[in-house]
């Protein structure tokens, strides 16, 4: 082999081994940028189901979560394109953490409960009962929400 081809060869054999990890790194970082939501405390029979695609589906699974009478059902953004769903009932306070966007509420409580999220910057936001009726909230609030609470 002349030695311009080994030139060359050296040359593509240093480049694949630079950039072949680097590559293999984009999707992890790519999957390093979603977030995991949390409402706590959960109580017994309440639930969360976690990477419901976003946007009309998202709504869907919202609608069939909270078929039920006394339900609530509150959907938030991940970071990925994907939902975290929680299905609700037992009233009180709870903590949020990782809300930052995308926030859907679906309340199908009785009695004329509410879902009620605060934050230190933004105030209250409400979600009267109304089973016909998805919340959405806006992006600049749901990150400043720290508590909810259902009833």
């Amino acid at each position: 082999m002349g030695l311009r081809k080994r030139a060359a060869a050296t040359v593509v054999t240093l480049i694949a081994a630079f950039l072949l990890p680097l590559a293999a790194q984009a999707p992890a970082q790519a999957a390093a940028t979603a977030w995991t939501p949390g409402i706590s405390p959960l109580h017994d029979g309440e639930w969360v189901m976690r990477d419901i695609p976003g946007g009309d589906q998202a709504d869907s699974w919202l609608k069939n979560c909270a078929r039920a009478s006394g339900i609530a059902c509150v959907s938030v953004g991940q970071g990925d394109g994907k939902q975290s769903i929680f299905h609700l009932y037992k009233c009180g306070t709870r903590s949020l953490s990782n809300f930052i966007d995308a926030l859907s509420v679906l309340n199908n409580q009785t009695g004329g409960a509410e879902v009620r999220f605060t934050g230190p910057n933004v105030g209250t936001y409400r979600a009267p009962a109304n089973p016909n009726v998805i919340w959405k909230f806006p992006n600049a609030a749901t990150y400043d929400f720290n508590t909810m609470s259902v009833c």
